[in-house]
């Protein structure tokens, strides 16, 4: 049977061995027998009750931490009253308990515990809070309170890494469904293309040349379709920055004809590189719908930092949202991106053309 949990390492021990030969020799000193013997007994439950308390939590942990600092009490009547300073020796344990309230209940008990010693040895209840006591009081009050909090912030941080890695795995399974979904409209649609034009094209060739060449032809065009098309999942699925995105951006609409102008920052100071690429998405997905729905002549992009926020805008002088659902067009995965890194994308009303807002306040 072990003594402690294997985690707390050689502490309790060192602790044991520190303090408990201190505690039965002072127990020792007393002049009567049966107040050695009252001690004694104390001491071994006292030892008990410390060995259980890095077994124990919840509740559990507060009836012994209560139990030990009653005995703790009845030591201190009997003997001395300086000995309620040896309740160190739980309070440390103590803060690790995990309800507020159960916090609360342990340090009224151990209040308690000072008052009754204070009055059947003082004769008043409030004595110790002058004398020398009052310090060890202090001390096994405040500590518990002070490991409470610690672990309750680390807890709070685990409880929000594991969010940030359940958003990042999230994310991951999204794009993983997204590339699966484009590779099956895009590619499967060319490949199955390819396919019936290879078997046409098999059927003619000693029928008629001509046809079959032309066949061959258009396949061979296909073809070169299919790895732009595969070319362009690729680059889709890696890491992108920003100022790649408004550079590719930037070429494309003004290969389609649409002008061109850009207002950013130089550097995101405030944007994390995991969130960057999750942005540069939404933002191509925005440059898209200009040339795919808006038969606009111009877009205007822009984009700054401020009030703790990163504020990126793609404005257009196309035909706009009037009357046409806001959540298609690519609309709707744009929000869900922004949404997965605590963000926003937003649809502006323009007299003419459209705009889209994408906003994210700054991480810590």
């Amino acid at each position: 049977m072990k003594l402690f949990p294997k985690r707390t390492g050689p502490y309790p021990y060192i602790w044991a061995l520190l303090v408990f030969p201190q505690y039965f020799y002072n127990v020792l000193q007393t002049g009567q027998l049966t107040d050695r013997l009252i001690g004694v007994g104390a001491g071994l439950i006292l030892l008990y009750v410390f060995r259980q308390m890095y077994w124990l939590e919840n509740w559990n942990l507060v009836f012994h931490f209560l139990l030990g600092i009653a005995v703790l009490c009845i030591v201190a009547l009997v003997s001395d009253p300086s000995m309620l300073f040896y309740g160190f020796l739980f309070v440390l344990m103590f803060g690790y308990a995990d309800q507020v309230a159960q916090l609360v209940v342990g340090l009224t008990g151990l209040t308690i515990a000072f008052m009754i010693v204070s009055f059947f040895t003082e004769g008043s209840p409030f004595v110790f809070l002058r004398q020398f006591q009052f310090v060890v009081f202090l001390v096994e009050v405040i500590a518990p309170i002070a490991i409470f909090i610690f672990e309750r912030t680390k807890r709070l941080h685990h409880q929000l890494d594991d969010a940030n890695e359940r958003i990042v795995a999230l994310t991951k399974e999204q794009e993983r469904n997204r590339f699966a979904r484009d590779l099956h409209d895009t590619l499967g649609h060319t490949l199955t293309m390819i396919i019936m034009k290879s078997e046409l094209a098999a059927r003619l060739i000693e029928r008629d040349d001509k046809k079959a060449k032309k066949e061959l032809s258009e396949i061979e065009i296909v073809s070169r379709e299919a790895l732009r098309q595969a070319r362009d999942l690729v680059s889709s699925v890696r890491d992108r920055s920003l100022s790649e995105e408004f550079e590719e951006a930037k070429h494309f609409l003004e290969e389609k004809g649409v002008s061109v102008t850009i207002d950013i920052p130089d550097r995101w100071t405030m944007l994390r590189k995991a969130d960057e690429s999750m942005v540069a998405l939404a933002f191509r997905e925005a440059v898209t719908n200009v040339v795919r729905h808006s038969a606009a002549e111009h877009c205007h992009i822009s984009g700054m930092e401020a009030h703790g926020k990163v504020v990126l805008e793609v404005r257009d002088d196309g035909v706009g949202m009037q009357n046409k659902d806001t959540g298609g067009n690519g609309l709707n995965t744009m929000r869900e991106r922004m949404k997965l890194i605590g963000g926003q994308a937003v649809i502006l009303p323009e007299i003419k053309g459209t705009a889209v807002r994408f906003l994210l306040p700054q991480k810590k």
